[in-house]
């Protein structure tokens, strides 16, 4: 079963919105059970603070500016009254009389005998809280008796438990309204967000249906990076499908190239040998049969040898001197350019060129193959040879007459199989094979080679780029 999927926006606009919603029901709870209970601690302390004040401050200290310096400091009042035998409704009309000058009018405050006698007993602190009813308020007082005199600090407090009541319905009616704008203000944000990621995920699918597309809505965040890694991945797959389908195209060709150069010798050696079973043999049946067998021998070899280097994962590279290697080929090809009388013309140079790093055995492979092609294909009997040497490389040039008209695609010859013209020297043959494997080294190692036709004169110029710490 297929798993029901959901917006990115629906989800981001879901938990933003739970977000606030348990954010106003964690308000309403604070208000209405913590609180109230943290503003009575307050506004105890705030009492108890001064009180404290009081009883630390000498006798003569106590004096009625100091009293009216704390009530301004702390915003309380403050009452005294001396316990002289006064009786208890003359004491409680005193204190009325000074919270009326203070201008603070009570509706409930009375100081009963009971907390006078037991003030008087330990001299402990007494708080207590006088609801006012209908004013919707408490006088919160704490009292002491400190020298034989009745020192009262109080302070009005409001009821917090109705006032927190109405500001939660406040905020039930308002969280509606404004959750329903913020609600709409996410969506809105979000939807900015996803949207890029929405196109991505269309280019995305392109992508898988190996149509290699790119986006140009780069946003300048996280997701403009992601944009652009995909658009890299997009890049590099359309570059992978393409060398892939040429890769096969080239496979498709190397596999017919090959039969039809198998099949000829293969044919030749079929027909021989029926001949000799037949006895229609002149005497050179079996030596026409023994070549084919060599160049079977030879394409397989051949065949071998450029499959390796197109599988080869790694060269091992040292340190070679090019000229070197080009002289031991020439000494091995001597005999048999000196068989075919040909001319071996090289510039001379001044100075050796610097040394690169390559792998010898593959470098005498290259030009073993493109002056056995010279040799093969020259039609004046002369091979052009010369070296150049710049800043980032040394190069080498072979050239050769031919008879390759001016209009030849001279990309043709790096394809497998392809012998571009018939050998001037009968004596040697070739499987097409040669200059495919030189382009596989070269490229293999990080160089490059060309080919050029210029006025019936092939040219073939090799770049070897020179290391950096040797030069």
């Amino acid at each position: 079963m297929k798993k029901k999927t959901r917006r990115i926006s629906t989800t981001l606009t879901l938990t933003f919105s739970s977000i606030i919603v348990i954010s106003f029901l964690v308000m309403f709870i604070l208000n209405t059970l913590i609180v109230p209970y943290y503003y009575h601690a307050k506004m105890a302390g705030k009492v108890t603070e001064v009180m404290d004040s009081l009883q630390q401050l000498p006798t003569k200290e106590r004096s009625e500016k100091q009293l009216e310096h704390l009530e301004t400091k702390y915003q309380v009042t403050i009452l005294t009254h001396t316990l002289d035998g006064t009786s208890l409704d003359d004491f409680n009309e005193d204190l009325n009389l000074q919270l009326n000058r203070k201008r603070v009018a009570l509706n409930r405050f009375w100081i009963t005998q009971e907390t006078l006698d037991q003030l008087t007993e330990n001299s402990q602190q007494v708080q207590r809280n006088f609801d006012q009813g209908k004013q919707k308020s408490s006088f919160l007082v704490e009292m002491q008796v400190l020298d034989n005199t009745f020192y009262l600090v109080g302070i009005s407090t409001v009821n917090f438990s109705e006032t927190a009541a109405l500001i939660n319905t406040f905020n039930s009616i308002s969280l509606g309204v404004t959750l329903l704008l913020i609600i709409i203000l996410i969506y809105i944000s979000v939807r900015k967000i996803t949207d890029p990621l929405v196109h991505l995920k269309k280019v995305a699918e392109e992508i898988t249906a190996l149509t290699f597309v790119t986006t140009e809505e780069i946003p300048s965040n996280e997701i403009g990076e992601l944009a652009i890694s995909i658009n890299k991945m997009s890049t590099a797959l359309a570059a992978y499908q393409k060398n892939l389908l040429a890769k096969n195209k080239q496979l498709k060709q190397f596999t017919a190239d090959l039969t039809h150069e198998l099949k000829t010798p293969i044919a030749l050696i079929k027909a021989y040998g029926t001949g000799i079973e037949d006895d229609l043999d002149d005497g050179t049946y079996l030596d026409v049969i023994l070549q084919q067998t060599q160049r079977l021998n030879e394409i397989v070899d051949q065949m071998l040898d450029y499959a390796k280097l197109e599988q080869q994962q790694s060269i091992a590279k040292v340190p070679v001197l090019l000229t070197d290697i080009w002289q031991q080929t020439v000494t091995e090809l001597t005999p048999t350019m000196e068989k075919e009388t040909i001319l071996l013309l090289e510039a001379s140079t001044d100075t050796p060129p610097s040394l690169i790093e390559a792998d010898p055995i593959l470098i005498k492979r290259v030009f073993d193959n493109l002056l056995t092609n010279s040799i093969k294909y020259t039609t004046d009997k002369e091979i052009q040879i010369s070296w150049r040497e710049t800043e980032d490389f040394v190069e080498f040039s072979i050239s050769n007459q031919t008879t390759l008209p001016a209009d030849f695609d001279v990309a043709k010859l790096w394809e497998a199989f392809y012998v571009h013209e018939k050998s001037r020297n009968k004596s040697l043959s070739g499987t097409g094979l040669g200059l495919s494997i030189v382009q596989s080294i070269m490229l293999e190692q990080g160089f490059e080679i060309e080919a050029r036709l210029v006025h019936q004169t092939l040219i073939f110029n090799l770049h070897f780029y020179k290391n950096e710490q040797m030069s």
